[in-house]
């Protein structure tokens, strides 16, 4: 039996090591394209209450920012759509719904700009959190 050089295994462990973060712990690529239509959408429906979307400067005191800093990171796609469109109620809820105005693809369009401006460690536990959510369907 030929024996394989010690760097060669190395390389090969690295590799495997590599490849299961990146299917584990990484964020999924963001579209440009809904990126930009995202940022639209937002401008329009969204920061005259929660802010810039980077920063949440400019928000008002009871929106929640949409920065590294607030909250929105920790939540799944789906449970953000199903809240932005009323179908998810909770105690203290001031937001008014967008059923009717936004479609659950728009929406899904604004939470790709909101993710443009995460953190890599943001993007990649939401994303967790996301596929937890559609696997608990």
């Amino acid at each position: 039996m030929k024996a394989f050089h010690p760097s060669l295994v190395s390389l090969g462990l690295a590799l495997v090591a590599l490849m299961a973060c990146e299917s584990n712990g990484s964020a999924p690529t963001l579209d440009s394209a809904e990126v930009a239509r995202g940022r639209a959408i937002y401008a329009q429906s969204c920061q005259q209450c929660h802010g810039e979307a980077a920063t949440g400067t400019g928000r008002v005191a009871e929106a929640p920012p949409h920065s590294n800093a607030g909250h929105t990171w920790h939540h799944a796609d789906g449970q953000i759509v199903d809240i932005v469109l009323g179908r998810f109620q909770y105690p203290g809820r001031v937001m008014p719904t967008f059923a009717g105005q936004l479609t659950e693809a728009q929406v899904m369009d604004v939470l790709a700009y909101l993710k443009s401006n995460w953190g890599e460690e943001q993007r990649a536990f939401q994303s967790q959190v996301s596929q937890q959510w559609e696997a608990g369907k």
